[in-house]
């Protein structure tokens, strides 16, 4: 065993093997596929050079290949060889020639270089000195200082809450919707590693500030020096490091933070350590009192909830009991409200202190010296999922809850009632076929539960006093395939796939061809990006088919709005708001108008002066005033110039709303004759992001849901005589060269014996 062991044809394969683990899977970030196989070339050269360094250890290495290729005793496993060789030749040749269809590999610098001077607020800056004024104004720890953090506190939750986070973790409300996700400022590798006037910089100029090293035309981050002044981002500035507790980088050696006598402490489950924790983690939503009126409330919907009043959505307990019991309120504390700005707080606070935040949210209620004996909700015999009970809760479903979720479950309201909650704010029904948005609820237990105790304070009714126990297990495993009518949102995935088909392209969104087409689903955000902002919409999702034939592509968007924004339509003057003018739904499709040979894409929004973008841009007809529904390019280099419409332009297209769903399809040649447009090439990742606009809301100009970069990839056709005949041949060549060597090896083999 011991001279196998150390046998060099042994350590040369151990050696080898090693080196291509570590490339392969210890290196961070991982080898693109090119630079490990040549990293593996010159592995293996290097290995052999010192594996043949001398002629006895060159002779003792390739003798077993030797034998092996020419002693009659091993000619079995010389057959096993051949079949080996020959496999694994075909199966390399194979993976060499199919076609490559992962998306493009975007590498990017997380803190790149700032420049070393900067210009915004009518001045320059030398960022290689400058130091936050607030500092020297304001030593911390005095009165001045907790005023600062203070007012940079409020200005964070009006304005970076929505992408960084409640908890400055860089899982806000549209995080999700963005690559790169936000910054993480509760990570030792962000803010603790850097300079406050690096701070400065990424928070005056934003995405488009960045250099090309840092993926500008990515980066969400809005430029803050367009809507907020110089004072106001040296306060956020305190309160990021304020709250995560780090200290901000010096060329000079930094004083201690804070001694232990002054560092706030937020453990504990006393009186004032728990008020600590709520003002530190809640009051910024719910309010220094609880009653859901802080600094970040006025821009968040659903509004978040008023203590005070002692009124909960959620609870597993009986329709008729007031209040939740503390199991349900610790759920919600800890897993969040998903599709809300309540994030999950597991991991940031320990049970003893989620504990002591339900304590407090009582007093705020009133209602911490009830004598309230929480009774959960009957569950009775579980009735399990099935066709026969499906069908029935479809049938009790269309009876009793078509008319506010609508016959597809997209929430859309089919009774013409508009309904509000009991603070008569407008309120619609949850959008079932989207389980990721489901606020409290996960699994068919839980539907049965909202099923028997409703949703406090919404037009949600409870349904024990109009539906059996058997009915409402029915309903609720009805309730759970609802979700089959939408397509999950993409995790990880970013490319649209466009499938070539023969003869026309469909025109109507309902032709059976689209089944061809594989759908992915993109979250659509808010535009928080640039004023003027919006920070809410009830569209938020867009699931995108495309296919393409020899000589057009044509892309079909199916985009969830429960409304049907028509202005002048009897429909969409039975659901209009007061007080806000419909506009007519519309939707866009961007692409730059060159694809770059580099990474490097327009900036998301609109493009930028040096990579303009065109834009498809299609708009719902409207009665009141009448226009029909149109189809319109427009050409775009930034969000500072509106986009410039076309007269004559090749894209058409039209789009249908039905059962709570825009469907919407748009066409244009693969390569036009204008200059301005881009040519779609098979085999080609080519950048592509979207827009919508809902008119129930007014949504018109920048006050829109968009996308960020993704890519669409027409994807070439499968070759199966090129694929294959040339794996086929390399596995058949790779056999007749070792049959070659075998048979020479033979020859000198018996020449050596014989002799």
């Amino acid at each position: 065993m011991r001279r196998f062991a150390s046998h060099p044809l042994t350590l040369v394969v151990v050696a080898v093997a090693a080196l291509y683990a570590l490339f392969a899977y210890a290196v961070e970030p991982p080898l693109p596929r090119s630079m490990l196989i040549e990293f593996m070339i010159f592995s293996v050269i290097g290995v052999l050079m010192v594996a043949t360094f001398d002629d006895a250890t060159c002779r003792r290495l390739f003798a077993p290949i030797g034998a092996l290729l020419g002693s009659p005793r091993l000619a079995p496993w010389r057959l096993v060889t051949l079949v080996v060789v020959v496999a694994s030749t075909a199966t390399l040749a194979y993976a060499w020639v199919k076609p490559k269809l992962a998306a493009p590999v975007e590498l990017r610098t997380v803190h790149p270089a700032p420049p070393s001077r900067l210009r915004v607020f009518g001045k320059s800056y030398d960022l290689a000195h400058l130091v936050n004024p607030l500092r020297a104004e304001a030593p911390k720890g005095s009165e001045a200082y907790r005023e600062h953090v203070a007012a940079g506190r409020e200005t964070y939750y009006e304005n970076c809450v929505f992408c960084h986070g409640d908890n400055l973790d860089g899982r806000g409300l549209f995080a999700p919707g963005f690559n790169p996700r936000p910054a993480n400022f509760q990570d030792v590798g962000t803010i603790a590693q850097l300079q406050e006037s690096y701070l400065f910089w990424r928070i005056a100029t934003g995405g488009p500030g960045l250099p090309r090293e840092g993926a500008p035309w990515a980066s969400a981050m809005p430029v803050w020096h367009e809507m907020l002044n110089e004072r106001q981002i040296w306060e956020v500035i305190l309160f990021l490091y304020d709250h995560t507790g780090f200290v901000p980088r010096t060329w000079e050696k930094a004083a201690p933070a804070t001694t232990a006598a002054e560092a706030p402490a937020d453990g504990g489950t006393g009186e004032a350590a728990v008020k600590r924790l709520y003002g530190k983690y809640c009051a910024q939503c719910h309010g220094a009192e609880g009653e859901g009126d802080g600094p970040a409330a006025d821009f968040l919907y659903p509004k978040p909830r008023d203590f005070s009043l002692g009124v909960f959505k959620y609870k597993t307990t009986h329709a008729d009991d007031e209040f939740p019991s503390d199991d349900d309120l610790r759920k919600t504390i800890r897993e969040g409200l998903p599709g809300t700005a309540m994030p999950a707080w597991a991991g940031v606070l320990d049970e003893a202190q989620i504990d002591g935040l339900i304590g407090l949210i009582k007093t705020f209620g009133e209602w911490d010296e009830e004598d309230f004996v929480p009774r959960p909700i009957d569950l009775g015999d579980k009735v399990p999922s099935s066709p026969e009970s499906i069908a029935r809760g479809a049938k009790l479903f269309k009876k009793a809850c078509v008319q506010c979720h609508g016959a597809l479950g997209r929430g859309n309201v089919t009774s013409g009632k508009k309904l509000k909650d009991d603070w008569r704010n407008r309120i619609w029904p949850r959008n079932l076929t989207r389980p990721e948005t489901w606020r409290w609820t996960r699994t068919v237990d839980e539907v049965f539960q909202r099923i028997s105790t409703g949703i406090r304070g919404t037009p949600m009714p409870e349904h024990t006093t109009t539906m059996s126990i058997h009915d409402r297990w029915d309903v609720a495993n009805y309730v759970m395939t609802l979700r089959q009518n939408a397509v999950p949102f993409a995790k990880g995935e970013t490319v649209v796939r466009a499938i070539r088909i023969t003869g026309a392209l469909p025109d109507d969104p309902d032709d059976p061809a689209w089944d061809q087409a594989p759908a992915i689903t993109f979250p659509l955000v808010a535009n928080v990006i640039k004023e003027p902002r919006l920070y809410y919409s009830l569209n938020d999702a867009v699931t995108v088919r495309a296919l393409f034939n020899d000589r057009a592509l044509a892309l079909r968007l199916d985009i969830d709005d429960r409304t049907y924004s028509v202005p002048g339509d009897p429909l969409e003057k039975r659901y209009r708001q007061k007080g806000v003018t419909p506009t007519a739904d519309a939707a866009a499709v961007e692409f730059p108008r060159r694809i770059s040979t580099t990474s490097e894409k327009p900036w998301f929004r609109h493009g930028d002066p040096k990579h303009p973008v065109n834009l498809w841009y299609w708009r719902a007809p409207s009665v009141e005033p009448a226009q029909p529904e149109a189809v319109i390019v427009m050409d775009a280099a930034g969000p500072d110039q509106p986009p410039a419409p076309r007269q004559d332009a090749a894209v058409v297209g039209s789009g249908r709303w039905k059962d709570g769903q825009w469907r919407i399809v748009l066409a244009r040649p693969l390569v036009t004759d204008d200059a301005r447009d881009v040519s779609f090439a098979v085999g080609r990742y080519i950048p592509i992001a979207f827009a919508d606009w809902d008119g129930w809301a007014g949504q018109q100009g920048g006050r829109h849901t968009l996308t960020p970069w993704y890519w669409l990839l027409l994807v070439p056709e499968k070759r199966p005589l090129v694929l294959y005949g040339t794996a086929g041949g390399s596995g058949i060549f790779a056999g007749a060269v070792f049959l070659f060597a075998a048979r020479r090896a033979r020859r000198r083999y018996a020449e050596r014996h014989d002799g």
